[in-house]
């Protein structure tokens, strides 16, 4: 049918994402592996540094242009700021709390972009969309009440990864102007480069490491800069290029799983009846505002093909 995307398409779009989320999954314990040696502004530095250096590379093989257009300068320097807070303020909160508390948090992302996307215009929550949003943070509170072992100051620590919910909406929601125009690895590449540079200042006062590096915080912020800060952010921008921000951040409810798994198999964290009951919440709600979330434009074309208007979910 004329104006719906192929099946091909679909299943690109949707690779790319996943792909990002695996890696972003994995993350959260590559992080903690290497906050054992590693600041955070140190470990969130070099690992831009090497995002950096690979997508760069990546352009001058396709002889792509480096710099966005004229336009869009202010708004690149901005999303490199906001790229460079949002995983300082996480590897901070890793510092606190456990990868598969973070991991429940983030997925309730796909919340923050709707509500965004509303408060934008961009998207309009209907009923059901506003439930999801209601069982989501019920399912984020169910996850923070109550302190995994060992994590004193978890609810510290999950109230940063809360706040980078707020981040990683901004990114999405304002690189997709300036991705349409200048493509998704040119703006990726730059705004990483922007906050490699801000905190590798941060890092050159604070330090780089703050205790003996061994090999598995070394091979640890190796994953995160090739795999996490170079192919994922590629990957996750020219996906939200493609078919929009809500849709593409629905993909992120695998993410809480990728972090259960890894997590308990490598740094044997605590799961909680609590952080699972909570988990649940979070994934249903981010359904339901799946299910809720229709775009202006489609709502104009539904109501003028029906003559009248169309009334929520």
């Amino acid at each position: 049918m004329a104006g719906q995307p192929s099946t091909a398409s679909v299943r690109l779009i949707s690779g790319k994402a996943l792909f990002a989320v695996l890696a972003w999954g994995a993350s959260f314990v590559a992080t903690r592996i290497a906050l054992q040696s590693f600041s955070p502004f140190g470990l969130v530095a070099i690992r831009l540094i090497i995002g950096t250096a690979m997508l760069v590379a990546i352009i001058r093989i396709r002889r792509g242009p480096l710099l966005p257009i004229k336009r869009d300068a202010f708004r690149a320097v901005f999303l490199g700021l906001v790229t460079g807070g949002h995983l300082l303020i996480q590897a901070y909160g890793l510092q606190y709390t456990t990868a598969i508390n973070t991991a429940w948090i983030i997925g309730f992302i796909p919340v923050t972009i709707a509500i965004g996307s509303q408060l934008l215009g961009q998207q309009l929550l209907s009923g059901r969309g506003w439930s999801g949003v209601t069982t989501g943070a019920m399912g984020v509170l169910l996850v923070t009440m109550q302190s995994p072992p060992s994590f004193a100051d978890a609810r510290f620590g999950d109230v940063l990864q809360l706040s980078s919910c707020v981040t990683w909406t901004v990114y999405t929601l304002a690189a997709v102007g300036p991705v349409t125009r200048n493509g998704a690895l040119r703006i990726t590449a730059v705004t990483m480069g922007i906050a490699a540079v801000v905190l590798a200042v941060g890092a050159c006062h604070n330090g780089f490491v703050s205790s003996g590096i061994t090999a598995g915080p070394v091979l640890a912020v190796a994953f995160l800069g090739i795999a996490c800060s170079g192919l994922a952010y590629y990957c996750w921008v020219k996906a939200v290029d493609e078919h929009g921000p809500a849709r593409v951040g629905v993909v992120l409810y695998i993410e809480p799983f990728v972090t259960l798994i890894v997590a308990a198999a490598t740094l044997h964290e605590p799961v909680g009846a609590n952080t699972l009951a909570g988990g649940v919440c979070v994934l249903v709600g981010v359904w339901l505002v799946s299910r809720g979330t229709h775009s202006r434009k489609t709502i104009r074309e539904s109501r003028h093909a029906a003559g009248g208007d169309v009334p929520a979910d």
